[in-house]
C-alpha cells in the first residue's frame, strides 16, 4: 500500500556552502570539539541517546564533517532523527524529524561525493523507518542505481525491487522503465553474487530476498526469449540437475514459449524423465509404511500373491478394526476370485464378518463362492442344486443384516432361485421341503431344504 505522507525533498544535491562541510581542522576550538565528539560517542556506546544527542548537535553545527575524513556526524546524525521519528507521537512531529534526517543524507552526500552509496542508505531508511510515499523512496533508490551501476550498495536490492513492482502496477512508470531497472537490478546481483568481495554473502541474500517480488512482474514486462537468456545458462551449466530443469521448464512453459522450440523439446524429455523417477520414489516410500495401499496397489496391477503377502502384513500393523475387515475381506475376494482357493477365502471373509457383524459384503462373497461351487460339490444333480441353497442362505442373510447389499443380494437370489432341486426329484429321494440337508464337499454346511415347484 502506498503510504499516503506528503513528503518534500530535492533528488538534485546543490553544492554545499562551506559552512555544511565544515571540519574542526585548524578550528580555535579545535580540541573542545574533539572532546566533545569523544563524550558525544561515549554516550552512544552505552545507549545513552539522550545523553549524546546535545553533544551532537553542537558539535554537528561547528564541525558537520569531522575531520574531513570521517562520516560518523552525519551517521549519526541520521540515526538520532530516524530514532526520534519512530518515537515520536504526533504527524507534525514525524515529518520534523523525517526531513531532518533525509537532509542530512543529501548533505552527507554533497560532502563526500559519494552520492550512489548514500541514497542507496537515504533508500532504505525511507523505506524501512521513514514510512516515506513509496514514489519518492523510488526516485532515490533508482538513483543510487544510476549513479553506482553495477556497484549499487546491497541495502537497496529489496526496497527497490519492491517500489518498483508497486510503481509498475499502479500505472507510475513506464513498462520499458520497469523493464529497464529489473533488468539492472538483476544485473547487480548476479555480478556482486559471482565476485569475492567482502559483502558477497549480502549480496546472494539480498537476491534472495528480491527475486520472488520481481516475479510479480516478470511475465508482464519481458517474453520468452528473455527467459531462455537468462535460464539456459543455469540449466546448461548442470544440465542433469533435475530440480533445475524443472523449474526452469515450468518457467518458460509459463511464458509460452512453443512446445517444439528445440530448448523446450529438451526440457520436456529430462523433466518427464525426472518427474517419473520422483513419483516412482513417492509412490515406492508411500508404499513402504503403507502396506494396505501398496497391496491394493499390487492388486490392480494383477500382482496378486504380492498384494495377498502385502495385505498380511498391513494385518499385523493395523490397530484400527475397520481397516483390519477392509483387509480381512481384500484377502477373501483375491484368494477367490483370482487364486481359487475357496476355503481359505472363506476363512478370511468370516474373520472379516466377525470383526463388522453387520456388513453384508462377505456374506455375498461367500454365497458366490458357493455358487461358483455348485457343479463341483456333489455326486448326483440334486446334491449339487443343493449348494445352490446354501448361497441363497447366505445372500438373504446379508440383506438381513446390512441393508444397503440388500439390491445386490435380491438380484443374486433371483438369478439362482431356478437352480434350486425341484420338488419331484426331493420327493423321490424322500426329501421333504423344510427339513434340513447335510451339504459335503468343502462347504460343510446345513441348509433348510426349499425346492422348485
Amino acid at each position: 500500500m502506498l503510504r499516503i505522507l506528503a513528503i518534500s525533498f530535492s533528488l538534485s544535491l546543490p553544492m554545499p556552502s562551506s559552512a555544511q562541510c565544515d571540519t574542526w581542522v585548524g578550528k580555535p576550538n579545535e580540541e573542545d570539539l574533539k572532546q566533545d565528539h569523544v563524550i558525544y560517542k561515549g554516550f552512544l556506546k552505552d545507549g545513552k541517546f539522550e545523553e549524546a544527542f546535545p553533544y551532537w548537535e553542537r558539535l554537528f553545527a561547528a564541525a558537520p564533517y569531522a575531520d574531513g575524513k570521517r562520516t560518523d556526524h552525519f551517521y549519526d546524525g541520521q540515526q538520532f532523527y530516524i530514532r526520534k521519528f519512530e518515537k515520536a507521537t504526533t504527524e507534525a512531529e514525524k515529518e520534523t524529524y523525517r526531513n531532518k534526517a533525509l537532509a542530512l543524507f543529501d548533505q552527507e552526500a554533497a560532502c563526500t561525493g559519494r552520492s550512489g552509496s548514500t541514497m542507496a542508505r537515504k533508500g532504505y531508511y525511507m523505506f524501512y523507518h521513514l514510512l516515506t510515499p513509496y514514489p519518492d523512496t523510488y526516485k532515490v533508490l533508482k538513483s543510487a542505481l544510476d549513479t553506482d551501476g553495477l556497484n549499487t550498495e546491497y541495502v537497496a536490492l529489496t526496497p527497490l525491487a519492491y517500489v518498483l513492482v508497486d510503481q509498475y502496477q499502479n500505472n507510475r512508470i513506464s513498462e520499458q522503465e520497469a523493464r529497464d531497472v529489473f533488468t539492472r537490478l538483476v544485473a547487480v546481483a548476479d555480478h556482486q553474487v559471482t565476485q569475492q568481495g567482502p559483502y558477497q554473502a549480502y549480496y546472494q541474500q539480498s537476491r534472495d530476498a528480491m527475486m520472488p517480488t520481481l516475479a510479480q512482474i516478470e511475465g508482464m514486462l519481458f517474453d520468452c526469449q528473455w527467459f531462455k537468456s537468462r535460464l539456459e545458462p543455469s540449466y546448461r551449466e548442470n544440465p542433469d540437475d533435475g530440480e533445475k530443469i524443472k523449474e526452469i521448464y515450468l518457467k518458460l512453459a509459463a511464458q509460452g514459449c512453443p512446445d517444439e522450440d528445440p530448448l523446450m523439446v529438451e526440457l520436456k524429455a529430462k523433466y518427464e524423465a525426472y518427474a517419473a523417477e520422483v513419483n516412482a520414489k513417492l509412490l515406492a516410500e508411500f508404499h513402504e509404511k503403507n502396506p494396505g495401499a501398496h497391496a491394493k496397489y499390487l492388486y490392480d496391477e494383477g500382482r496378486y500373491a504380492e498384494a495377498i503377502d502385502r495385505y498380511k502384513e498391513a494385518l499385523e500393523l493395523e490397530t484400527d478394526n475397520d481397516k483390519k475387515a477392509d483387509y480381512y475381506q481384500a484377502l477373501a475376494s483375491i484368494e477367490f476370485r483370482q487364486m481359487e482357493r475357496y476355503s481359505t477365502a472363506r476363512d478370511y471373509a468370516r474373520k472379516a464378518l466377525k470383526i463388522r457383524p453387520n456388513w453384508g459384503q462377505p456374506l455375498l462373497l461367500i454365497g458366490d463362492m458357493y455358487a461358483r461351487s455348485y457343479r463341483s460339490c456333489g455326486a448326483t444333480d440334486f446334491e449339487q442344486r443343493c449348494v445352490i441353497l446354501a448361497a441363497i442362505e447366505k445372500y438373504q442373510e446379508a440383506k438381513a443384516v446390512d441393508p444397503d447389499v440388500a439390491s445386490q443380494a435380491n438380484e443374486r437370489i433371483a438369478r439362482y432361485s431356478g437352480s434350486r432341486p425341484s420338488y419331484e426329484d426331493g420327493h423321490m429321494l424322500g426329501k421333504a421341503e423344510g427339513e434340513p440337508y447335510q451339504i459335503g464337499c468343502w462347504i460343510g454346511e446345513t441348509v433348510t431344504l426349499r425346492f422348485n415347484k
